[in-house]
């Protein structure tokens, strides 16, 4: 097969799965082969990957401990909640643990019964994927340069909505409202619900100052929800977890989490509890931000391209549509980067791209394959 089939085929695939990203094995189902040499488009910190590998590789020496992990029953959502709250620093008492975000998010709408969410978009699909028409949206919001607590709360009042979602940061753009913003943004709610998607929050300058904030609020009409994919890299053990003061919120979701996980997460939970992975994850965190930031510095290096500033770990590339049509697949087919288009994101287009940022060789290959194909070299 050709590169121009091997395209075709990518491109179908793409369409086929909607608004999110082929995942790996669907890809090598269709092509036939694994071209994805370097994985710029799902997000991780590949640094903590490592950690959590070796633990597992650890854990899993022993044929007995494997046969339990299948045979047994996992543990309760409660006692996962514990784990991830000594990592966090948090009240596992406010704390409910979902198969994924996804199971989070799903729980937030559903109990809370929302009718007219805010979302600034581009932002995270799921969220008007799960409401439909219970929502509205603003693109008076990101990628503008008034991230200030006084316009979402304007852009919601004239909406007529009951409650707003903030990705913080936001997905797919990097952006972050300044925390003395959030601050002013919680204490002008009123009656508003308000839902803060936190899963890129490790990422964030203001991680400590943000957490403390965090974990002093009381405000029952406030729900953190997380993923813990994006920290660790750890996806395929779908794990996240909504954090509220709601007690009704809290009822209704508990009541839908038995069984709801698996002991490979679980003992990953287990990890996020021991004060020697926790001090590893930092390091690796820093050495992780350290990586980012220098690809940021050798992307702005490139012509013909604009990448926006991000408090996440991935960067959204504005390009030349006309002079690069097919540059999401070109560079995959020839340079095996698999990264992350655009085209099919409410309130963004064809002209941009989401790269993650990965391990430092990883990234200074990327901008090397990036400068060669822009200026045509093969």
């Amino acid at each position: 097969m050709n590169r121009n089939e091997q395209k075709l085929i990518l491109k179908k695939l793409k369409s086929e799965s909607g608004s999110h990203s082929p995942s790996t094995k669907d890809i090598i189902s269709c092509l036939g082969y694994n071209p994805i040499k370097h994985d710029f488009c799902f997000l991780s910190n590949p640094y903590a990957t490592d950690l959590v590998v070796d633990r597992l590789a650890s854990l899993f020496s022993q044929r007995k401990i494997i046969f339990e992990f299948l045979e047994a029953y996992p543990a309760s959502s409660k006692y996962v909640a514990k784990n991830i709250a000594k990592l966090e620093g948090l009240n596992s008492n406010n704390l409910v643990v979902g198969n994924g975000a996804i199971q989070a998010i799903e729980w937030v709408c559903e109990g809370w019964g929302l009718e007219r969410l805010l979302i600034p978009i581009p932002t995270f699909s799921t969220y008007y994927e799960f409401l439909g028409g219970k929502c509205v949206f603003t693109d008076d919001f990101w990628l503008e340069r008034d991230l200030s607590a006084d316009k979402l709360l304007r852009l919601a009042d004239e909406n007529l909505s009951d409650s707003i979602l903030l990705i913080y940061p936001n997905n797919p753009t990097g952006e972050a409202m300044p925390l003395k913003e959030l601050k002013r943004l919680v204490d002008n709610l009123g009656e508003k619900k308000l839902i803060i998607d936190e899963s890129f929050s490790h990422f964030i300058s203001e991680y400590e100052s943000y957490s403390a904030f965090r974990n002093d609020l009381h405000n029952k009409n406030i729900v953190f929800i997380k993923s813990m994919s994006k920290d660790f890299g750890v996806a395929g053990l779908r794990l996240g977890y909504l954090y509220t003061f709601d007690e009704s919120l809290l009822n209704f979701s508990g009541r839908k989490t038995t069984w709801n996980l698996n002991n490979f997460s679980v003992a990953f939970s287990d990890f996020l509890a021991d004060v020697k992975f926790k001090n590893q994850y930092f390091v690796a965190r820093k050495e992780y931000l350290g990586a980012k930031n220098r690809f940021y510095e050798k992307l702005q290096l490139i012509e013909n391209i604009n990448v926006y500033p991000s408090e996440a770990n991935f960067f959204l590339i504005e390009f030349d549509q006309e002079k690069y049509p097919d540059i999401v697949y070109d560079l995959l087919v020839d340079y095996g980067i698999y990264v992350r288009t655009m085209d099919d994101k409410v309130g963004l287009n064809n002209c941009y791209m989401r790269v993650a940022s990965r391990r430092e060789e990883e990234n200074n290959f990327f901008v090397d394959c990036l400068i060669k194909y822009l200026r045509g070299d093969k």
